[in-house]
């Protein structure tokens, strides 16, 4: 059966028209109806709160994104009560990384020397090489010791009679103005030799038979350089060296081709010849 739309409408109108269809609302609606609106405004301001506090997240965050951004452009932009500021990190910061002391560039073309920490070991430079002195002669214990002063018991200065109190004899003397020589021997004496007396001065001059060797370690075979090194006021006479014993005797150092062969002591004053 088919209806026209016109006869449809109709027949709608009229069924919710009809009161039994109609529902009374129950005796507690009102409040119900109160109590709903309170709820819908609670949310509505809860709501609001939520939306600000997250807009205020969002601010702080742009801040902070502001901060991180510029600091990794060089420059850092922080905003405290309205007042901006600017700070800027050294030039050899960069994220994740801990800021460097930056050293500082040669200001010149010399080149910088790396200084050593205390304790190591460093190479010395050379030194200057210096003049060596002559070499020197190992002590000489051959022979008889002649003495700064004298030759065993006999001393320099000393009277003829003297010298021959000194268990000693005197033999082949070969006198002379003022001067005589002789030869000595006996238990006053090391060795034989040969001395002068001078009738002024006394004993004068003392040549032992056999190479003595002097205090200094200068004896037979001695080179002229090790008289130069044992003496080093010696100087050149006629057949060797002269070298000072003390304030007022000489040694004279006889060298031979096999150095010294022949030593004597002599005073520095006297009138004999040599």
């Amino acid at each position: 059966m088919n209806i026209s739309e016109d006869e449809l409408e109709q027949r709608l109108r009229a069924m919710f028209a009809d009161e039994r269809l109609d529902l009374p609302p129950p005796p507690e609606a009102g409040a119900a109806i109160v109590a709903g609106a309170g709820r819908r405004r609670r949310r509505r301001r809860n709501l609001q709160a939520v939306t600000g506090v997250a807009a205020a997240v969002v601010v702080v965050s742009a801040g902070l994104t502001m901060v991180r951004i510029h600091t990794e452009d060089g420059t850092a932009v922080m905003s405290a009560d309205g007042a901006d500021i600017s700070v800027k990190p050294p030039e050899n910061l960069t994220a994740g990384r801990s800021p460097q002391p930056s050293a500082p560039g040669p200001t010149g073309t010399h080149s910088i020397e790396v200084s050593v920490p205390p304790g190591t070991p460093t190479s010395k430079p050379p030194r200057p090489p210096t003049s060596r002195p002559p070499t020197a002669l190992p002590s000489v214990s051959t022979g008889p010791l002649l003495a700064a002063d004298g030759f065993g018991r006999l001393k320099l200065g000393m009277s003829e009679a003297d010298v021959a109190a000194q268990e000693v004899t005197l033999s082949e003397a070969q006198a002379g103005p003022s001067c005589t020589v002789y030869k000595v021997d006996g238990s006053g004496v090391p060795a034989a030799a040969s001395v002068v007396i001078s009738k002024a001065v006394g004993l004068v001059v003392v040549t032992p038979d056999v190479v003595a060797h002097t205090p200094e370690g200068v004896g037979a075979g001695a080179t002229k350089e090790q008289v130069l090194a044992a003496y080093p006021a010696a100087k050149d006479e006629t057949g060797g060296v002269v070298a000072p014993a003390s304030a007022t005797a000489d040694y004279h150092f006889l060298l031979g081709t096999a150095g010294v062969a022949q030593t004597s002591l002599m005073s520095v004053n006297q009138d004999c010849a040599g």
